[in-house]
């Protein structure tokens, strides 16, 4: 049997019920730690399932998944993984090559980035298509998720942008406003900045882009970019920060 158990947004005190009941009963835990940002402690997560975790590079999911495959053929093997295990593409294509191996597969789901963006008010179900705000490198500068804001905003939907782990809300702002300012019509006006959800150190704040460059909320962040509010919703924002 293989296990996918979401570790939860912010640390080791996140992981469900069920998922340490699957961990306490397996054979083997493994953990990948590089599709999102974990603020936990695995040997405090290992002490709680009495077990040890064997942290797993990308290449060992991606490309050497054959053996967590073959000893989940005989054996109850766990794969953790930051926020839920179902966000991840890499882990969508883990379930299909064990099913063309015909392994029974269980998923223990967890808290995401797309729950916990609820805290800010926004309604879940108004957001469009989901960006990732991609640092200029060697000249080449991509804009494919301001346009991508661009055609949510035309349906009124928001728009949640995703960051590198290691950069803030000022780097990712500066590089919306400098594709912006490249010419054509000014769509950005209000943003909200999230830094570190789900944890004591959590920040949301709301406002104008051009006062929110000021400031610096720390990674892991994330940046929506609102579209048509709801009353509640614009109410809810301005009780913020």
């Amino acid at each position: 049997m293989l296990y996918l158990v979401g570790l939860g947004v912010w640390n080791e005190k996140d992981i469900s019920l069920r998922g340490i009941e699957v961990c306490k009963k397996s054979d083997s835990v493994y953990c990948e730690l590089y599709t999102a940002y974990w603020g936990g402690d695995l040997k405090k997560l290992g002490k709680l399932i009495s077990k040890k975790i064997e942290i797993l590079e990308r290449k060992d999911v991606e490309e050497g998944s054959d053996k967590i495959l073959e000893d989940a053929k005989s054996k109850d093997i766990v794969l953790l993984v930051p926020g839920d295990p179902l966000v991840a593409t890499t882990h969508v294509h883990l379930i299909l090559e064990a099913k063309k191996a015909n392994i029974p597969i269980e998923i223990v789901h967890s808290s995401s980035i797309y729950t916990s963006i609820s805290r800010t008010g926004l309604q879940i179900y108004k957001f469009g298509r989901t960006g990732t705000v991609i640092t200029p490198k060697g000249g080449y500068e991509s804009r494919g998720f301001y346009d991508l804001i661009k055609e949510n905003l035309k349906h009124g939907l928001h728009t949640l942008l995703l960051l590198d782990r290691d950069m803030g809300t000022k780097r990712a702002l500066e590089i919306l406003k400098g594709i912006e300012s490249g010419g054509g019509k000014k769509i950005l006006k209000h943003a909200v900045l999230c830094s570190k959800l789900g944890s004591e150190h959590e920040r949301i704040v709301y406002g104008k882009i051009e006062d929110l460059l000021d400031m610096d909320l720390a990674p892991p962040a994330v940046i929506i970019i609102p579209g048509k509010l709801h009353f509640m919703e614009k109410e809810f924002l301005e009780m913020l920060e």
